[in-house]
């Protein structure tokens, strides 16, 4: 049995992090597009979602900030506050700091910039914080970083969070900016987020500490992290080579060349250290690694929905020879092998095939209807022999599920529309089912305008079963790679 790392850092300050029933923002601001502002406008969000969670503005300069009554600072709060966010010019925050440990919040979430970041005066500052916090017994997320969000309790300081679906993945970032984008690509493919935390400068929590935590978290199945310099090295090898026996780590690593080293210094004083050494450590831990921001949501999308492949031989299905080629050809690339078909599994595919097919794979369904006698659908059928086929371990095809151009459901009535898009969404959940049934993953390549119907009003409605779809063969192939390394990673 896998026993996970325990969780560092007192579990006070985790509940207050991602569970706070009160919440002071200080340096909220009434002027959109502030940092205090969006700070604030996230903590209200959160009050919203529970009842009794109460929100404090913290401002000499405002009577109220977004109709909240706004205090000169913490102290003259006459409640207890479980969480501090602080959004004021880097020269005053050891100052807001100290009065937040005076009055004994159990978190902090510092978003100031101007810190070991930025050069000799911020370094002496960040040094400040990090004295308060030890004698005080505090610890604070940052600084300069985006803020913080709990997807299923709301608490948030990052401003747009409460756009964000909640889900199973939780995103680690030592970007602000790269982190927010990675929330939208992935909340854009259906993705929904657990927890997110920009983790700045780490001059206190360090991502391997975010790490432990979200190691236990029941609502998180995947963590995925942008890096750019890891503090503790080790301790994130030993953590990582625990955590992935049980959830998937997808990192996005920058800082490999020279350059960006430099710049990642200069963002969040972080370290990028020699790529060879990080690319060994994330095999040996079983850490997939992304190349960027895309290919990560691509990689957690395939990990919500799909099994794990059992190897790397695919099977392609296609209309159309050239597709076929180009798709084979990536998956060579990609370190894919493309499966040999059994005897029996070509012979039932003539069976249903023109004469004209030529039996092998990809499997090329020659400019067939998909409707074929009896109103049977030979690229199901082709499907499902795919799925059936032992030497198959993974399914590309470039038959996706068909959504219509609004402009053409004209022709269909809304009861035709509706009862087209019922069966379609009853074939997908039949053959989600047999992908767990047979253990293999399925991915759709759009790379043809073919459309199916789909209700005009309601066509960003996400299905109830989600198989992934890529743009292009390349992208398919590079995840299933990736998911077939991590299988093999987990059972040896």
């Amino acid at each position: 049995m896998i026993t996970l790392p325990p969780i560092s850092i007192d579990t006070k300050f985790w509940q207050a992090l991602f569970g706070a029933e009160s919440i002071a923002v200080i340096g909220a601001r009434n002027t959109i597009g502030s940092w205090g502002y969006d700070a604030m406008r996230a903590s209200v969000e959160s009050a919203k979602a529970k009842a009794g969670r109460q929100v404090y503005a913290v401002n000499p300069n405002e009577t109220e900030v977004l109709g909240v009554k706004s205090y000169k600072n913490i102290l003259d709060i006459p409640d207890p506050v479980e969480l501090a966010i602080i959004v004021v010019p880097a020269p005053v925050v050891p100052q807001v700091f100290g009065q937040c440990a005076e009055k004994k919040i159990k978190a902090a979430v510092i978003i100031s910039a101007g810190f070991a970041e930025a050069d000799e005066s911020g370094a002496k500052l960040q040094a400040e914080l990090i004295s308060i916090a030890r004698e005080a017994g505090l610890h604070f997320v940052g600084p300069n970083c985006n803020g913080h969000a709990d997807m299923y309790s709301r608490v948030a300081s990052l401003g747009f969070a409460s756009r964000i679906p909640a889900g199973p993945m939780a995103l680690l970032s030592q970007s602000g900016t790269l982190g927010a984008s990675i929330m939208q690509i992935a909340a854009g493919r259906g993705i929904g987020l657990s927890k997110v935390v920009s983790t700045g400068n780490e001059a206190d929590m360090h991502l391997e500490d975010y790490l432990t935590f979200l190691a236990q978290d029941e609502k998180t199945r995947i963590i995925a992290a942008y890096i750019e310099g890891l503090r503790e090295g080790r301790r994130f090898y030993e953590l990582a080579r625990e955590i992935t026996k049980q959830k998937p780590i997808v990192v996005m690593k920058s800082g490999t060349t020279e350059s960006s080293a430099k710049a990642a210094k200069s963002h969040t004083g972080a370290l990028a250290g020699a790529d060879a050494i990080y690319a060994a450590a994330f095999k040996q831990a079983g850490v997939i690694r992304a190349e960027d921001e895309e290919e990560l949501a691509d990689i957690v999308l395939a990990l919500c929905h799909l099994p794990l492949p059992r190897g790397n031989r695919v099977g392609i299905l296609t209309m159309g020879g050239g597709f076929g080629v180009v798709t084979a050809e990536d998956c060579e690339k990609e370190g894919l092998e493309i499966a040999t078909l059994e005897p029996q599994t070509l012979k039932k595919m003539a069976a249903v095939l023109p004469l004209r097919w030529t039996p092998g794979n990809p499997v090329d369904l020659v400019g067939t209807r998909p409707a074929g006698a009896g109103g049977e659908n030979i690229g199901d059928t082709c499907l499902r022999l795919l799925l059936e086929d032992k030497n198959v371990d993974c399914i590309i095809s470039l038959l996706p599920p068909m959504v219509m151009l609004p402009a053409l459901t004209a022709q269909f009535s809304q009861a035709q529309i509706l009862a087209m898009q019922a069966e379609n969404d009853k074939n997908q959940e039949i053959l989600y089912r047999q992908l767990r049934q047979y253990d293999k993953p399925l991915v759709y390549i759009r790379r043809m305008n073919i459309y199916y119907m789909r209700e005009p009003d309601k066509a960003d409605m996400p299905p109830k079963v989600i198989i992934p779809e890529y743009a292009h063969p390349r992208r398919a192939a590079r995840v299933l790679r990736h998911l077939a390394n991590y299988r093999q990673y987990v059972e040896n």
